[in-house]
């Protein structure tokens, strides 16, 4: 098990601005597999925006007739099972209305990591009224391998709440990826280091129906990746122990065209305590890697509840099932499905399991156990007992055999700042890895 440190102590200093930091934890090797391009949400979810806490005494702030700037330096920490821990600080600069809607936050860090050496970093976040369009742009650097360069446009509600439109570009190389093998059957022993290089950028458009509780829309998406050797001291190189995976010795190019359908009536986007949220897609990929060029397809559905329980219904229970089917000639492996991590099963580590198809269920019950008030601030805390069983798979013997899954029970503990805020520790347990520590932002679904 991985030390948590000082995590509380950070976490209460840093619970208003701990959602700039979420996309470290991609920076640090915690990347979901194909994220979607954009969040949904019903109109009473998208049309909350951040808000500048009345009352906090911030180090720095100043204001003016037309708006209000406050300076809030706060510790930062993460903690993931490929990349360990990582500590520094975070310098939010916050520039609010004087009703307190904040419009833009410009925030540079500095963080250490044992094996990826300092990283210096700097984020701004543009956020416009109602919260249907925003925008962001960031860029982190270490002193060795490690970076991390993305800017991200969305409007959820064009042409008067009509239209949906999403452009993203993105470069980063996490130099603590792992790889342990392909199939349900790969094996611990196995677990490898590399170096994952990844520029990608998209554009998604589409419509909005039913009142935004129904989106439909088309992306378009290039994807470059590369493999090299890695920074984790002990462990091989992933190429070397699997050469004749597809991926390692040349990479991928890949281009897809997908059509997406959701479903949405969560009451919050963010911090969902009841509704439902269903989604499908379908997407042709081209594999334009030289020499290997040929097609293959990818097919996903998710369905996701949350369910409130107890006195005043303080309690949420949530639930989630995905499905993702893949068909084609020899996919290169970082395209294939992928379990393990933050967002999937918290008993292992992020490129734990590959494989072309995979299925999983997670059910966590969120537990309210206090509020607490301080600096200003209302938070609220929770305990949350956690349940993931998932498999990646290849062949109908191997989705039916009920040794392949994995299973992976656990504990959360979160702080919540309504409406916009997660800050959680999330402690998952699986027979090969033990106890496996995950600190970070947002719930894991």
């Amino acid at each position: 098990m991985k030390g948590v440190g000082g995590f509380g102590h950070s976490l209460l200093a840093g619970v208003l601005v701990l959602f700039l930091t979420g996309v470290d934890a991609q920076a640090q090797g915690a990347l979901p597999p194909l994220p979607a391009p954009m969040v949904s949400g019903n109109p009473s979810a998208v049309q909350t925006f951040p808000t500048l806490p009345i009352g906090v005494p911030p180090p720095f702030a100043y204001s003016t007739p037309t708006q209000n700037t406050v300076v809030v330096p706060v510790p930062a920490i993460g903690e993931s099972y490929n990349s360990g821990f990582t500590v520094g600080t975070l310098v939010p600069i916050l520039y609010a209305k004087p009703s307190g809607r904040i419009t833009s936050i410009l925030a540079p860090s500095v963080m250490y990591n044992p094996y990826m050496g300092t990283e210096v970093g700097v984020r701004y976040y543009r956020y416009y009224k109602g919260n249907l369009r925003r925008w962001h742009a960031m860029a982190i650097q270490s002193n060795s391998l490690m970076n991390f360069y993305e800017v991200h446009y969305r409007d959820l509600a064009a042409g008067g709440g009509r239209y949906i439109l999403d452009v993203r570009t993105k470069n980063f190389k996490n130099p603590m990826a792992r790889f342990y093998g392909l199939g349900p059957n790969s094996l611990f022993a196995n677990q490898s280091n590399y170096t994952l290089s990844e520029t990608s950028a998209h554009i998604a458009a589409g419509v909005n129906a039913d009142e935004m509780k129904i989106r439909m829309w088309v992306m378009e998406r290039f994807r470059s990746y590369g493999a090299s050797p890695g920074q984790f001291p002990g462990l091989p190189y992933s190429g070397t122990l699997f050469p004749n995976v597809n991926g390692f010795s040349q990479g991928a190019v890949i281009y897809t065209h997908r059509a997406n359908v959701t479903y949405d009536t969560r009451d919050n986007h963010l911090i969902p305590t009841e509704g439902t949220y269903a989604r499908a897609f379908a997407e042709l990929d081209q594999n334009m890697t030289p020499g290997q060029e040929n097609v293959f397809d990818r097919f996903n559905v998710e369905y996701k509840t949350w369910i409130t329980h107890g006195e005043n219904d303080q309690n949420v229970v949530a639930i989630r099932g995905m499905l993702n089917f893949m068909n084609g000639p020899d996919i290169p492996f970082f395209a294939q499905s992928m379990l393990g991590g933050p967002f999937t099963l918290e008993g292992f580590g992020n490129g734990r399991f590959y494989g072309y198809d995979a299925a999983i269920f997670n059910l966590e019950d969120r537990l309210k156990v206090f509020d607490m008030h301080l600096m200003g601030v209302n938070s609220e805390w929770q305990i949350a007992p956690f349940l993931g069983v998932g498999e990646v798979f290849q062949t109908e013997a191997q989705a039916l055999n009920p040794g392949n899954y994995a299973i992976n029970p656990g504990v959360g503990f979160r702080a919540l700042v309504k409406p916009d805020v997660v800050g959680r520790l999330d402690l998952g347990y699986s027979t090969e890895a033990g106890v496996v520590t995950f600190v970070g932002i947002g719930f894991p679904f």
